[in-house]
């Protein structure tokens, strides 16, 4: 049997490293279909993420060029709390948050689904503070695993 690593927000199911997409929505499609299979989305997240991307925008541009991108969705689309995350391979484009036509590389994407608004909030605002972290973010990209980015996510508090 294949060990899976779980702590409550992050499973080895839904963290996924060196992974190539044609575009954002195949990336968000590809998330929502392993939250589905891990049982913490319903079947309409896909769309309603897709959806909510288009209309909020959450690629966020950090230091030395790195893009990452927080989407999330109502929480009526949520079963149990997980978030989702992919290092990307190669960088794709999402909106800059807070902008009808800025773009944004991005290169890991954390696709939150999460029971409650209260939730959503507070978790940005743990991610938000692990990116503005030059030093933190620098140990980051090193990461390869999924056991290696549960430590690291749990070390930093961010769980």
């Amino acid at each position: 049997m294949e060990k899976t690593s779980v702590n409550h927000f992050f499973s080895d199911r839904v963290i996924t490293f060196d992974q190539t997409f044609s575009d954002r929505n195949a990336a968000l499609k590809t998330v929502a279909d392993q939250l589905l299979k891990a049982g913490a989305v319903v079947p309409t997240f896909e769309k309603a993420i897709i959806a909510r991307e288009q209309t909020y925008p959450t690629g966020l541009q950090l230091n030395d060029g790195i893009g990452v991108a927080i989407p999330h969705t109502d929480a009526d689309q949520v079963i149990h709390d997980q978030i989702g995350f992919v290092s990307l391979k190669t960088p794709v484009e999402f909106r800059q948050m807070a902008s009808a036509t800025d773009v944004v590389s991005v290169n890991y994407l954390f696709v939150l689904a999460l029971k409650t608004a209260h939730q959503q909030l507070d978790m940005l605002q743990k991610l938000m503070g692990l990116f503005a972290d030059d030093t933190k973010m620098i140990a980051f990209r090193k990461i390869t695993t999924a056991d290696d980015f549960i430590h690291f996510m749990t070390e930093q508090g961010v769980l």
